[in-house]
C-alpha cells in the first residue's frame, strides 16, 4: 500500500533524475542521498521505463523493516529513457530490504502487471486526491 504523504499528484520535476529526487524526498525517514545512490545505480543498468506512460524505479536498500512505495504523477510527462520511447507520466518507486530477493521480485511483476493495463493507468492519472490514489493502490497492491 502507498501512504498518502509518499504520493505526489503533480510533479512539476523535468527529468529521469528530477522526479526521482522529488520522490525520495517524500520518504521523511529515509535519507534521500541513499535512496538517489540505490536508485540511479539501478537506472545506469538500463532504464525501468517500462512503457506506456510508465517508469518503475527500484532498489535494495539496507535497514529498512519492509517494502517502500512512491508515486508521483507527471501532467506532460518526462523524458525516462523509456522502452518505447515515450514521456513518462507515472513512476512507481519500489525500495525493498537488502535481504529480500523473493519479496522484491514479487511486486516488482505485480506492479508491472497492474500498470500495464490501460484501465489502471487512467484511474491513476484521474485520481482527485492522494487518499484516492492511495485506496487505488490498496485494491491493487499487496505488501506482506
Amino acid at each position: 500500500m502507498i501512504k498518502t504523504d509518499h504520493i505526489s499528484l503533480n510533479s512539476e520535476a523535468n527529468s529521469k533524475r528530477g522526479i526521482i529526487t522529488e520522490m525520495a524526498y517524500l520518504l521523511s525517514s529515509i535519507d534521500p542521498d541513499s535512496v538517489m545512490d540505490v536508485v540511479m545505480a539501478r537506472e545506469k543498468l538500463g532504464s525501468t521505463g517500462i512503457g506506456h506512460g510508465v517508469a518503475i524505479p527500484h532498489g535494495r536498500m539496507p535497514d529498512l523493516a519492509g517494502p517502500v512505495l512512491v508515486l508521483a504523477r507527471h501532467a506532460e510527462g518526462v523524458d525516462f529513457d523509456s522502452i518505447d520511447g515515450k514521456p513518462v507520466h507515472i513512476v512507481v518507486l519500489l525500495l525493498v530490504p537488502d535481504s529480500d530477493d523473493r519479496q522484491h521480485l514479487e511486486l516488482l511483476a505485480q506492479l508491472a502487471r497492474n500498470l500495464q493495463q490501460e484501465s489502471f493507468r487512467n484511474q491513476i492519472m484521474q485520481a482527485e486526491d492522494c487518499a484516492a490514489m492511495a485506496a487505488l493502490f490498496a485494491g491493487k497492491v499487496t505488501i506482506d
